[in-house]
């Protein structure tokens, strides 16, 4: 193919009138660009988009988890908290963030997503600096509820628009980027807290600078998100013309796009019919999430050991770096070995169970044994970027991913609004219970994940015989198709 040609169909591309199979596609993006102009490309990406998804969720988890923290720094005491209305402030905030989940799965087909991150992490800022105003529980409460509404877009949102800037094998290490922020989100959390209290002179307590401190930089990372990410490729001010096309055009070399933004019931009704991908997204956030209340609990469970609210923070912060070191564990076994993403979650798993088995088993005057138990019982977060790697790389159809990843998060939400209640400091200071429940549903993900494995495994046998025995559809790179309608798509496990 000619320079001129190449130009011309790039053109093409750009302004969305050439229909063109995907085996054409992937023959003609050989000679339309090289490897070497990808490479670049993709470092711009990385450079801007990368950072700005990263500070997102640092910003979320920092709001998010700033309870934990203030819990033993005169939140509890303050409000007056008694019986087991501590683990309300979870329930609470994860039940609205549920709730309005169902709101987001129609408007991320209608409204760009990046546009509603940014308005979602300004709006949160503003609920976390409001929780710092707070004089009773009631108050408390209800601008914690309004702080999970505000985050149910965030997850869900930033999953898609690393779908539309990343191509599949990018995924794995680009997810990891954003959700190891979670863990420097912790340790930065903890001795943040332990500066404030070391050194608050005011009159305003602890706890209340934390979070109007932790509202402030939320407000601030909305606000420069929100200018400086373009909002599609196609608009990406910090790219040439044809870097912008090339953008465009490795996403859709795979059929791996967002499909237009109209709503299709038929890719409803599809997520609904006992569709294994849908459920299992469903399922993996369920047990993903159910199973972090060694983390949100954890002051409490170091503090109730014997060690001070000084100690805890200190002690407690290193979970943040174990949990980070097999985040990254788990997407250098990824890179090298792609095709076990279920076996590598499963492996990594274990470490949680063992964490949350040592806490249930090891005696109050275990010292570090109880600390480093802690740590591993905190590792969940390795295991949920891989859970998602999976639904970004097997789901098709701009419906039935914004409902699948959706799920995920809806799952998520419901297990953080139950699991709270079976950690009732008031009837269990040990949390016997919760750690006990734990170690059953991590259990129960393993089972799943050998489930989803094997699943996958099958469906791509028989279509793969199919395939020998017709000449299956090639759909064109504008057909927004699920990955049941398409039959040539292969699941990845």
């Amino acid at each position: 193919m000619s320079s001129e040609d190449s130009k011309d169909f790039n053109e093409k591309i750009h302004n969305h009138d050439v229909e063109i199979g995907v085996g054409e596609i992937q023959q003609i993006d050989e000679l339309a660009y090289t490897e070497e102009e990808e490479r670049k490309l993709v470092k711009k990406i990385d450079l801007l988009i990368l950072p700005s998804l990263c500070l997102i969720f640092f910003a979320q988890y920092l709001d998010k988890q700033s309870i934990t923290y203030t819990s033993v720094f005169g939140l509890k005491t303050d409000l007056h908290m008694t019986g087991n209305q501590y683990s309300w402030c979870s329930t609470g905030f994860y039940l609205c963030q549920m709730i309005t989940t169902f709101i987001f799965i129609y408007l991320m087909t209608k409204v760009n997503r990046t546009l509603l991150i940014g308005v979602s992490v300004v709006a949160w800022g503003v609920c976390c600096t409001c929780l710092g105003a707070t004089h009773n529980y009631a108050q408390f409460i209800a601008v914690r509820c309004l702080l999970g509404a505000t985050e149910a877009a965030c997850q869900p949102c930033t999953l898609l628009v690393t779908q539309s800037w990343y191509r599949k094998k990018e995924h794995p290490y680009r997810m990891a980027a954003w959700i190891s922020m979670n863990s420097l989100a912790q340790i930065f959390g903890s001795f943040f807290m332990y500066g404030i209290g070391k050194t608050n002179k005011s009159s305003l307590a602890d706890w209340k600078i934390m979070f109007l401190i932790c509202g402030i930089i939320s407000i601030v990372i909305g606000t420069l998100f929100v200018i400086a990410v373009p909002f599609t490729p196609e608009k990406a001010w910090f790219l040439t013309d044809r870097e912008r096309k090339i953008a465009l055009h490795r996403i859709y070399i795979e059929s791996d796009r967002q499909g237009g933004s109209q709503f299709s019931k038929e890719q409803m009704f599809e997520c609904l019919k006992c569709d294994w991908l849908t459920w299992s997204s469903f399922a993996f956030g369920f047990l993903v999430c159910v199973t972090s209340g060694t983390i949100v609990f954890q002051s409490l469970i170091l503090n109730d050991f014997g060690y001070d609210k000084f100690q805890v923070m200190i002690y407690g912060s290193p979970s943040g770096a174990v949990q980070l070191a097999f985040v990254w564990i788990g997407v250098f076994m990824v890179m090298g070995f792609s095709n076990y993403r279920t076996v590598i979650a499963q492996l990594l798993i274990i470490v949680p169970i063992v964490g949350n088995a040592l806490l249930l088993g090891l005696p109050s005057k275990a010292g570090w044994g109880i600390v480093v138990s802690s740590w591993l019982g905190s590792v969940i977060t390795c295991s949920m970027s891989i859970l998602l790697s999976l639904n970004a790389s097997n789901i098709r159809g701009n419906t039935k991913k914004s409902i699948a990843n959706n799920l995920f998060f809806v799952g998520y939400c419901l297990a953080a609004v139950v699991y709270p209640q079976w950690w009732d400091y008031s009837k269990d200071p040990k949390f016997r219970v919760g750690l006990a429940v734990n170690l059953a549903l991590w259990c129960l993900l393993e089972i799943l994940l050998v489930y989803y494995r094997c699943k996958a495994l099958r469906e791509n046998k028989k279509r793969s015989e199919l395939e020998k025995q017709e000449d299956l559809p090639i759909y064109s790179i504008y057909d927004d198709v699920t990955d049941k309608q398409d039959l040539r798509h292969r699941y990845s496990c």
